[in-house]
């Protein structure tokens, strides 16, 4: 069990999302990074729909209120014990009732994922424990956490994954990836102007400080603004194109519709490079065929499996170790 002592910028509960609801208005919501998420789940021996917390550039810190195994994973947010000793990401480490849990931050990732022994006990609201903050939905009271809270494990005080370690050498994060972001070209490029397409890719970009869960806002050359069209559906990782010529990308709280025009949208394997972009971060983009997008994240994918294949395995064995040692 964990309690708040301080939540940093912002600690949410987040899961894999309530999709389905974009015709109400309410988005997916649910992890920013849903690799990240997955991972602290695997570690943790949570289900694929299981809760963690998500922590956003750092800063906080938490109370080990009975001792537990905390998985961590996503981007190193400079997690350590009240001591100082480093609690490193892609892990799952056994903390002691008393001891603490610090994130001094980070200059790389924007996002880590904490999970307890089959997730964090969390009600749902249609069908999902994402937090939303705009619309109330979700985690604690539809709100972010604040000092005091607590968060229990769905298996209190179940230790037994401690010590996993995730084989980033079969599947390290898609953050890793150096190189520019792909995109899938359109739907909306003709309702720019000519060669709108050319400048977009010619360019360096800055995120912005407006950077959040709701879209992530770049800075760069004014790109030609192009007409308003007949709002449309919204997905994350929309890139939209509004009246001051820079490009505003959908996250996962953003809008289920909108009018400005889409000029490209993220697919599904690059997304958790998104969900780690902070800031001042500087980016390219680049086009990519919609094929080669599926096949992307087909191989994405086998990776994550293979990946947790080897960690189960890796589990197994030391279960019979610990057996056979007994």
């Amino acid at each position: 069990m964990l309690e708040v002592v301080d939540p940093g910028l912002l600690m949410t509960l987040q899961d894999a999302g309530r999709p389905g609801f974009a015709d109400l208005g309410i988005p997916p919501s649910g992890a920013c990074d849903g690799w990240g998420l997955a991972v602290a789940h695997l570690l943790a021996d949570a289900p694929p729909d299981g809760v963690a917390i998500e922590v956003t550039l750092g800063g906080g810190e938490l109370l080990v209120a009975e001792t537990c195994a905390v998985s961590l994973a996503g981007a190193d947010l400079g997690a350590e014990r009240e001591d100082g000793s480093p609690l490193r990401p892609g892990a799952t480490h056994r903390l002691l009732a008393g001891s603490r849990i610090r994130f001094g931050g980070s200059t790389r990732g924007a996002r880590a994922y904490l999970g307890l022994a089959g997730g964090i006990a969390a009600a749902k609201v249609l069908g999902s424990a994402a937090t939303h903050v705009q619309g109330g939905l979700g985690g604690l009271d539809g709100r972010a956490l604040r000092a005091g809270d607590r968060l229990v494990p769905v298996r209190r005080g179940d230790l037994a994954m401690a010590g996993r370690a995730w084989p980033a050498g079969i599947a390290p994060h898609p953050a890793a990836v150096e190189g520019p972001i792909r995109f899938v070209p359109g739907p909306d490029l003709a309702s720019v102007p000519a060669g709108t397409l050319e400048e977009l890719l010619a360019a360096a970009w800055r995120v912005a400080a407006a950077c959040d869960r709701m879209g992530i806002r770049l800075q760069g050359p004014r790109l030609p603004a192009g007409a308003e069209i007949v709002s449309h559906p919204l997905v994350p990782g929309a890139i939209q194109l509004p009246a001051d010529g820079q490009p505003v990308v959908i996250m996962v709280d953003g809008p289920t519709v909108g009018g400005y025009p889409v000029i490209g949208v993220v697919p599904r394997a690059e997304l958790p490079r998104l969900g780690q972009l902070r800031p001042g971060d500087d980016i390219r983009l680049a086009p990519q065929e919609a094929e080669e997008a599926r096949a992307a994240w087909r191989e994405q994918r086998s990776r994550f499996a293979r990946a947790a294949e080897a960690l189960h395995a890796d589990a197994v064995w030391h279960r019979l170790a610990d057996g056979a040692g007994g």
